[in-house]
């Protein structure tokens, strides 16, 4: 029975020992300036690459009896890649996150299309 009651008295002194809890940490907060990703068209230079084209011909001919066939040569320009539109930085590096809503990318006539005279 001693044993009994020794074993109930340490049983009720590890039971009612004291809790430590961790103290609660300080809330840092640090207010850094946004930090800008994108660069302002202000500090980019429009760099236009024009078309590649190939030129070829187109000949037409009607019959035109008792007359010489009527022929007619006529010169086309086709484009084979469209002229694009970049911008680049002060280093000639292309830049693709601009702030601003800006043009770029293929223009002018597609591939395959054909330049009125005058523009190739």
């Amino acid at each position: 029975m001693r044993r009994i009651m020794i074993s109930s008295a340490l049983l009720a002194i590890a039971a009612t020992g004291c809790k430590t809890t961790q103290p609660e940490a300080p809330e840092i907060v640090i207010n850094a300036p946004p930090i800008q990703t994108c660069a302002p068209v202000s500090s980019l230079q429009k760099v236009v690459i024009p078309a590649e084209t190939k030129i070829r011909y187109a000949i037409t001919m009607i019959d035109n009896p008792p007359y010489e066939p009527i022929e007619r040569k006529e010169k086309q320009v086709v484009v084979v890649k469209p002229a694009q539109i970049i911008y680049v930085d002060s280093e000639g590096k292309e830049v693709l996150d601009i702030c601003e809503d800006v043009e770029r990318g293929a223009t002018g006539p597609g591939v395959g299309e054909m330049i009125p005279d005058g523009e190739g």
